[in-house]
């Protein structure tokens, strides 16, 4: 393939300059309405200067039906588009593309829900011992609407294209299990019905914004499970080619559960965890497939653009600690990224380094970082 790291590209339908990505990574820096912070403009401003080529924004909620958390960017009515409008400009500003994670977050929650919880059929999430009540098909169609309806919001903002979040145990991504997803209708009982709901919720959007703007998803290679149904890399493939075939212009190749054997955050013993799935992937589907988990090595991402198809390669937990690695990697020091993978940076107070906290705010961290080992386990 052949692809040169720090070169313009045109991928999923956007121009960007380089293609080291920043993984979406959930920033907990909402204020109380659901709107973009100062410290959320600030800590994109130093990604966009720091030479990311693209920034996928950790996920916004959008529905009424959801239960997301008070620190999570809500694109549910026009009042987002001003605030959200001011941070892709910030972006754009500073030389980086923005793509915003539109998700909902379905039974797989870490507090207390507001309201019922709903979800695919009525299986007991076991991160938190929830039993969503499922969906009826015409509260199925008003989510598939709401999808449009903010994705629309997020382009009239200014921003270059969405994410649909289909990964890592939230509801879409239920809805792709045959562990989670028991329905006996149109939208379960088999992969190729699994994926239905994701099919119209592209559909919708393209429908909303219109067929040229850019739509991404991003998808387990594996859900990584302990059933012995799970969800993994054969029914992975079949939702790929699905969604090629409806007009996805990106897939970003991710996996795991926060109850898996793996979670999507794996531990430094772990590296370019999901690259063999990736390249199976791009070797087979005809649009662009974007890798992310456990690159820390220049060298090993120059690798894989030069001699896979992989597109692009994104990271999370690197640009949490250094912001500016790309610029610095493109700059001629070329040693590893600093980050040590601890899990510290999932702060409830807003996502920061661990190596930034002080005093109590590190010793109260070093317990919220016990409790997700025993969590997450191996991989924690």
């Amino acid at each position: 393939m052949n692809n040169t790291m720090f070169e313009t590209a045109t991928i999923g339908g956007i121009e960007v300059q380089n293609r080291i990505f920043r993984s979406a990574t959930f920033e907990g820096l909402a204020t109380k309405e659901g709107r973009v912070s100062p410290a959320m403009k600030e800590m994109y401003r130093s990604l966009a200067k720091g030479g990311v080529g693209m920034i996928i924004t950790g996920y916004m909620g959008f529905s009424a039906s959801d239960n997301y958390s008070p620190s999570t960017i809500n694109v549910g009515n026009d009042s987002a588009v001003g605030p959200l409008a001011e941070l892709a400009k910030i972006v754009h500003d500073n030389g980086s593309r923005i793509v915003a994670q539109i998700s909902h977050v379905g039974s797989q929650l870490t507090f207390a829900p507001s309201q019922i919880v709903l979800g695919p059929s009525d299986v007991t999430d076991p991160a938190n011992g929830i039993q969503p009540e499922p969906f009826t098909r015409e509260q199925i169609r008003e989510l598939v609407k709401e999808f449009g309806q903010a994705a629309l919001r997020l382009k009239t903002a200014g921003f270059d294209g969405v994410q649909i979040h289909g990964a890592h145990g939230y509801l879409l991504s239920k809805f792709l299990s045959p562990v989670y997803n028991r329905r006996t209708d149109e939208y379960g009982g088999s992969p190729e019905k699994n994926v239905r709901i994701i099919l119209e919720v592209v559909e919708s959007i393209k429908t909303a914004c219109g067929p040229d703007f850019p739509v991404w998803i991003k998808l387990n290679c594996s859900d990584f499970g302990r059933e012995e149904k799970a969800y993994g890399f054969d029914d992975f493939m079949i939702t790929a080619k699905a969604v090629a075939d409806s007009g996805v212009d990106a897939i970003e190749v991710s996996g795991g559960t926060m109850t898996g054997r793996h979670s999507p955050c794996r531990s430094k013993i772990h590296s370019a965890y999901h690259l063999d799935e990736a390249r199976k992937t791009a070797a087979e589907l005809d649009l662009p497939i974007i890798c992310v988990g456990g690159f820390r090595k220049v060298d090993e991402l120059e690798t894989v653009l030069a001699e896979t198809n992989i597109a692009a390669v994104s990271m999370c937990r690197p640009l949490i600690r250094e912001p500016g690695l790309v610029n610095r990697w493109a700059g001629g020091d070329r040693s590893d990224a600093a980050c040590v993978a601890c899990n510290g940076c999932f702060n409830p107070t807003g996502t920061r380094c661990f190596f930034e906290l002080q005093g109590k705010e590190r010793e109260a961290q070093k317990e919220v970082m016990k409790m997700m080992k025993a969590m997450r386990g191996n991989d924690a």
